[in-house]
């Protein structure tokens, strides 16, 4: 069985920018590290649920259509708009394309920018995810 997260978190650490920033600690899925420094920018991969199922064939699912939040956090607003770039360009290789909704905003408690996308993208035929 083919995992997608682990895909699309690969494809993101093959870009050098990120790379340094998967080597500190802060490319994570699910939760950004809570003993990752404040100052530190992360990156953080959450499916938003199970994968759909598509593409029926003789009432057999034959796709998946998985869902992804990516949330960027950063002490600078413009690093949280190149590092989404970066990912949306990554993550298009895939497959996967940005979707309305989202969140870009400052917290003044974790004194960091916070600039989250969701991404849907489908498997190919016939791949066991």
């Amino acid at each position: 069985m083919k995992d997608m997260l682990h895909e699309l978190m690969s494809v993101l650490a093959k870009d050098s920018d990120i790379l340094k920033i998967k080597q500190t600690g802060g490319l994570k899925s699910y939760k950004r590290r809570e003993e990752l420094g404040e100052d530190m920018t992360s990156i953080t991969v959450i499916p938003t649920g199970c994968p759909a199922e598509t593409g029926f064939g003789s009432n057999t699912s034959l796709m998946k259509h998985p869902l992804y939040q990516v949330c960027v956090e950063a002490t600078d607003r413009m690093v949280c708009k190149e590092l989404q770039k970066k990912v949306e360009r990554l993550f298009q290789t895939r497959g996967f394309y940005q979707m309305s909704g989202g969140l870009d905003d400052y917290f003044v408690e974790t004194k960091r920018f916070v600039d989250a996308r969701f991404y849907q993208g489908y498997s190919k035929l016939y791949e066991d995810y």
